[in-house]
């Protein structure tokens, strides 16, 4: 089945045009997955889901992630994060990431078997506020100089949620707000190092289905490469993301209410501009654990 496309930027994505998510059949969900596996961004308009609909349409492409902790998951479906910055009676938020900026991260790399896989819908989404951008590191990867693929083919790297690494320069200008909100006190850093212990991942992954490659880093918390002193290990993460982080690799989104937004995280990095916090927003994700038959999926690596 071919689906109707337009491109959402001059370099990558796609926007699916046309198409109902609540009712689509085996033949138009086929479609679409094939659609993702060749582009790492995809959009649909106009689309109006309920949660049920949501969970189900993004379970035919693998098991969903269980949201603990953190960002305040949803007490009726845990496999789905709301995000947003609105707050209830009792003052407790309704969802996570509230109104602030997202540096430029890739999800769940700090993970030994990270869920790859985002589908973001847009439910209430204040015109012309919190865009968000994406970077493609398949791109990225594919025009990197010889001497840069070189030193990468083959290599692993250390990440770790609460990286210590300099990140100022791969900020949104003037920022000043950091992804990870900062530790209080020595016993928190030491609860969030025993619950999320370094991990080690292959720097490059390639799609068996496709033979594409794409970079696999992530500026907040890619922190050290393996057979490298750490000197060497930053000069080249800080190498491949300044050679990643170019206009010629990354599109920008502006947000419309009833977006979805398909995006690989073993593809590509992304960031959210910050807004005005008395903006209502409200965006309902889930976080998949992508099938190996079609996508690139980080293999288990051993903890550091």
């Amino acid at each position: 089945m071919i689906l109707e496309t337009k491109p959402l930027g001059d370099a990558f994505g796609l926007e699916i045009l046309d198409v109902d998510l609540a009712p689509a059949d085996d033949a138009v969900f086929a479609a679409i997955r094939d659609l993702w596996r060749r582009d790492p961004l995809i959009l649909l308009r106009r689309q109006s889901l309920t949660d049920r609909e949501l969970l189900r349409f993004s379970r035919r492409f693998g098991r969903l992630d269980v949201n603990i902790g953190g960002h305040a998951p949803n007490e009726f479906n845990p496999e789905l994060l709301y995000v947003s910055n609105l707050v209830r009676a009792d003052g407790k938020p309704v969802g996570g990431l509230g109104s602030n900026e997202l540096i430029w991260h890739t999800d769940q790399i700090y993970r030994d078997m990270p869920a790859s896989g985002s589908i973001f819908y847009g439910a209430e989404m204040p015109e012309g506020v919190g865009r968000t951008s994406w970077c493609n590191m398949a791109l990225a990867y594919a025009a990197l100089p010889d001497e840069l693929r070189e030193q990468v083919d083959g290599r692993r790297a250390v990440c770790r949620y609460g990286t210590k690494r300099p990140l100022a320069q791969f900020m949104l200008p003037n920022a000043e707000k950091t992804f990870r909100r900062d530790a209080v006190s020595e016993v928190e850093i030491q609860k969030i190092e025993a619950r999320t212990p370094a991990v080690i991942h292959d720097m490059v992954l390639e799609n068996s289905s496709n033979g594409q490659r794409a970079l696999y880093i992530s500026p907040n918390h890619t922190e050290a490469i393996e057979g490298l002193d750490a000197r060497d290990g930053q000069v080249l993460i800080d190498a491949l993301l300044s050679h990643a982080l170019r206009d010629d690799f990354i599109h920008t989104h502006e947000w419309r209410n009833g977006d979805v937004m398909l995006w690989d995280n073993a593809r590509l990095l992304h960031r959210r501009e910050e807004f005005d916090a008395r903006l209502p927003r409200l965006a309902k994700r889930t976080t998949i654990y992508m099938d190996p038959e079609y996508f690139a999926v980080p293999e288990i690596e051993k903890r550091v």
